[in-house]
């Protein structure tokens, strides 16, 4: 999976209706609260086969910090 339709991914789960990039920082995502990060984590497993940590997600700051710690198994 490449990391742009990965982040389709998230943005479909969490149900992001605004447009994001990996610029844009979490907390001005209004979507993005405690479920998001949850989902996200069960995404990672899914479809990346990889298992983050929620303290993993806490320390990220924007999406392209979330995004990062799938390298290395994107196409």
């Amino acid at each position: 999976m490449k990391k742009e339709e990965f982040l389709k991914k998230i943005i479909e789960a969490v149900e992001i209706e605004e447009e994001i990039n990996e610029s844009t920082e979490l907390e001005e995502i209004e979507e993005w609260d405690s479920l998001a990060a949850v989902t996200t984590l069960a995404l990672f497993n899914k479809h990346l086969g990889i298992k983050i940590t929620t303290n993993d997600i806490k320390n990220s700051k924007t999406v392209g910090d979330v995004l990062k710690l799938g390298e290395g198994k994107y196409e």
